[in-house]
């Protein structure tokens, strides 16, 4: 059983926790519809780009985001990694295949995501997640009994604050990215043809389909389809919301 000592504690973690899947939440649902909607001009396009995808498009736009923006792919793994639990957060103590298994996911989680970042956006950053990561781990561990007094207060206070602000950075660097005027997925220079005759024009990938992709002409403002498609030496759609 959880002692009265270590109670406290627990609570504040769960209560992080709990604060950390809220915001992750928030981040998922609505961040994707205003990074196409501020991206593309209007929400007008946004209902459009999501009426011809479909809802199946959202986490796409979410995965974008994260592919194409380091510091938000940073913040969003170290938060994942601090809602792993390492131990039961009930009365009852778990079973030692329980605690062994938290134990293994608390531990691997860490540098599994800084794998994952750094694989996309350089090694420094999956160092730097990897340790944030780590440091959070390490401050909720040792800031667990003798209630939580002397060097082990000061790491859980550490800790707690350093949570709290990752968790309030979160929005911020998601606003960031949906305002920075960078498209979430790649934009290719495409044939076009909307039957006013055949041009070339930039277009936003919504989706491969066939021998060219639908997606969104950035000059005629709609879907269409392109074909005859490269990548486009500039990936940035609109300037900066601080620039515009």
């Amino acid at each position: 059983m959880t002692s009265d000592a270590d109670r406290p504690a627990v609570l504040s973690h769960d209560k992080d926790r709990r604060v950390s899947h809220v915001v992750l939440l928030a981040v998922a649902l609505a961040f994707p519809m205003l990074k196409v909607a501020w991206t593309l001009g209007g929400s007008g396009a946004a209902e459009e780009v999501f009426l011809t995808m479909g809802i199946k498009s959202w986490p796409d736009v979410l995965t974008g985001m994260l592919l194409t923006d380091a510091l938000l792919a940073s913040v969003v793994a170290v938060v994942v990694c601090r809602l792993i639990p390492t131990r039961s957060l009930g009365r009852t103590a778990p079973d030692r295949g329980t605690a062994g298994w938290l134990t293994a996911l608390a531990l691997i989680a860490p540098p599994a995501f800084g794998v994952i970042v750094g694989a996309v956006h350089g090694p420094a950053w999956g160092v730097a997640v990897t340790l944030t990561a780590y440091a959070l781990r390490w401050g909720s561990a040792v800031s667990r009994g003798d209630g939580a007094t002397g060097w082990r207060g000061k790491a859980a206070v550490a800790t707690a604050a350093l949570s709290l602000l990752l968790a309030s950075a979160l929005p911020l660097v998601a606003l960031a990215d949906c305002f920075d005027g960078h498209a979430w997925a790649p934009v290719l220079a495409c044939d076009i043809d909307t039957g006013e005759g055949k041009r070339r024009g930039r277009v936003v990938e919504l989706a491969r389909t066939g021998p060219g992709v639908v997606g969104w002409d950035l000059d005629g403002r709609e879907a269409v389809n392109g074909v005859n498609c490269a990548a486009s030496d500039d990936q940035q759609v609109r300037a900066p919301w601080w620039r515009d």
